[in-house]
């Protein structure tokens, strides 16, 4: 006898499930081996990189697990919070937050960095998120040496990450 088509049914749902835990499974693989070769790149302490929730997921504040800060959205990304730490000589520091989205499709993943920024990859190397760091570490660097001058001179749309007046005065007081 066949199954009824309620049966047929049923197991299809099963399968997308089970498709969908499988793909959550790779994202959350992906963004803990992303953070992880971000504190590695940068050559920070071990507590440089935490997640936390984008706008609006989630109340509450501070570092989460990274299945909590990832949040699949209609435009197809998980999107996901990262907060940076740095630190001054003089013991200032600063936690700049950034929000990165990605997906898994077709045996690659895709980032995007700043809504815009796009990188392809077929594994979450070390050597494949290279590029990925890279476009992070100068995009931070010229945050910090021209976001001032940017802001002032009211440019400061050029940056990826722009100043404001309110981000300048955390800063200058190193919170």
């Amino acid at each position: 006898m066949s199954p009824t088509r309620y049966a047929e049914l049923s197991h299809a749902f099963e399968d997308a499930r089970k498709r969908f835990s499988d793909y959550r499974s790779d994202c959350v693989f992906f963004a803990a081996t992303f953070a992880r070769g971000l504190t590695e790149f940068m050559q920070g302490p071990r507590d440089l990189v935490s997640f936390e929730p984008v706008a609006g997921v989630r109340q509450g504040d501070g570092p989460v697990e990274v299945q909590e800060a990832m949040f699949l959205d209609e435009d197809t990304y998980w999107h996901i919070g990262v907060r940076m730490r740095v630190s001054a000589s003089d013991k200032a520091s600063d936690a700049v937050p950034l929000h990165i989205r990605f997906k898994k499709i077709e045996g690659r993943y895709v980032v995007n960095l700043f809504g815009h920024e796009d990188f392809e990859l077929t594994e979450p190397t070390p050597a494949a998120l290279q590029p990925v760091y890279e476009e992070l570490f100068t995009s931070l660097r010229k945050h910090y040496e021209d976001g001032l001058r940017l802001f002032l001179d009211k440019r400061g749309q050029n940056l990826h990450l722009p100043f404001s007046a309110a981000r300048q005065a955390e800063i200058a007081g190193g919170k």
